[in-house]
């Protein structure tokens, strides 16, 4: 019986010493995707005048791209995110859809409080904030039937930043 108590903390002991040697693995670098054939995609398919950003520095780098035909927003709606990651770990990302604007600002913006309006090169622009969640927002929705959501972790500079930069998909 003593033997068997023995062996059984000799067992914890060698358990604790490896979970103790084995290094904690980091967390990966976050990996640059290319939005290129979504892009591209998007301005074949979207019945919209859809936008993407152009000229962002290098610093802006893009982490994630989907698009998305139909989904979750229903038949003959187009959706496309895109995500960026700044030098300072902070997250920004792009929404556009031409699905109902109500439902949409409501998910990309995590409900969150309405702010009031600013103007960003001449369109009037919404800003937004989900304070719990540490989300900003802006949006825009454009009398052509499709909606802007600019959304993330990021200062509302940058945020203004990546709005300022979206120009038309061609």
């Amino acid at each position: 019986m003593l033997r068997g108590g023995v062996f059984a903390l000799g067992c914890l002991a060698g358990a604790a010493i490896i979970v103790a040697a084995v290094p904690i693995p980091h967390a990966a670098e976050p990996v640059t995707v290319s939005y290129r054939s979504d892009r591209a995609e998007l301005a074949r398919l979207a019945p919209y005048p859809a936008v993407a950003p152009v000229g962002l520095s290098a610093s802006w780098q893009p982490v994630s791209s989907r698009l998305t035909v139909g989904g979750a927003y229903g038949t003959g709606t187009i959706t496309w995110h895109l995500g960026f990651m700044l030098p300072d770990g902070s997250l920004a990302s792009l929404e556009e859809s031409n699905a109902s604007a109500t439902a949409f600002i409501r998910q990309m913006t995590n409900s969150g409080t309405t702010l009031g309006p600013v103007d960003l090169a001449g369109q009037t622009w919404t800003l937004s904030s989900a304070p719990s969640r540490g989300q900003r927002s802006m949006y825009f929705t454009s009398a052509a039937g499709f909606t802007i959501v600019v959304t993330g972790d990021a200062t509302w500079a940058e945020l203004r930043k990546l709005a300022s930069a979206l120009r038309p998909v061609a």
